[in-house]
């Protein structure tokens, strides 16, 4: 069974901060070890020494006269932490790619291109892939960055395929924030059992009862893609052949967050 992923926040936008949270809490791999709006507060945990963790989400909007890239490597290197950092971003810029010096430092995404698909990337940044989102990417083409081989370029799905817009927002109100019926039926303006159906209209769509009972083949609802096949195995071997709504929930989860793997 794959391990956990304990992973840190240094942002200082309380927003972004508990959106990551919320999607880090959600995915049965990931793990939250705090969650830090600047550097005193998170130089203050790494004193503590309480807690190691594997990746370390930075929000490069932090970056600039306060502190640089390397300040945070150095920390990390002098309390023998070897967390793996994902850099994030509103938008590309180059100089924090002139900045991307160490080897701790696996990708750089902008926040709007990663959408629901935060904790995938995690994922694969602790499988070994550097990870871009299409317009960092493309801001390497104006600095000397050196691209690495394992590179892997991903994009958040905007829609579910078969999916109205309508069912899109539902499924993620329902999946992603975990809504109960009552609340989720507030939140849409309808009776509490019309809430019922339309989530068990959703789960049948999907295949989810199908495909944990192997019944449907999972890999007839998802890109070719052998690093997103590889994912839905470990989640399928988990949760085994289990029809319980939390475990249908857990695969829905993953289903609607999935991103665009474009290379």
């Amino acid at each position: 069974m794959p391990k956990d992923i304990h992973v840190a926040i240094l942002e200082d936008d309380v927003f972004s901060s508990n959106w990551m949270a919320l999607l880090m809490v959600r995915d049965w791999r990931t793990r939250l070890v705090g969650e830090f709006g600047n550097k005193s507060d998170f130089c203050k945990f790494l004193e503590d020494g309480n807690q190691t963790f594997d990746v370390l989400i930075m929000d490069v909007d932090l970056i600039g006269d306060i502190f640089r890239i390397s300040e945070i490597c150095h920390l990390l290197k002098n309390k023998n932490q070897t967390a793996k950092i994902l850099l994030t971003g509103i938008q590309p810029e180059t100089r924090i790619l002139n900045q991307i010096q160490d080897h701790r430092i696996r990708g750089y995404v902008v926040k709007r291109e990663v959408g629901y698909s935060l904790s995938w990337i995690i994922t694969f940044i602790e499988k070994g892939y550097f990870v871009f989102t299409p317009s960092t990417l493309a801001a390497t083409s104006n600095t000397n960055f050196m691209i690495p081989e394992n590179k892997l370029i991903v994009e958040g799905r905007k829609h579910l395929p078969g999916f109205t817009d309508h069912e899109t927002d539902v499924a993620r109100l329902a999946f992603i924030f975990s809504l109960g019926r009552r609340d989720l039926a507030d939140e849409l303006k309808i009776s509490e059992q019309w809430s019922y159906g339309l989530v068990s209209e959703l789960y049948k769509k999907m295949g989810l009862a199908d495909i944990l009972v192997g019944e449907a083949d999972l890999f007839s609802y998802i890109p070719e893609s052998q690093i997103i096949r590889e994912r839905f195995e470990e989640i399928i071997e988990q949760l085994g052949q289990s029809t319980k709504a939390r475990d249908m929930e857990t695969l829905a989860y993953h289903l609607i967050t999935m991103p665009e793997v474009i290379t």
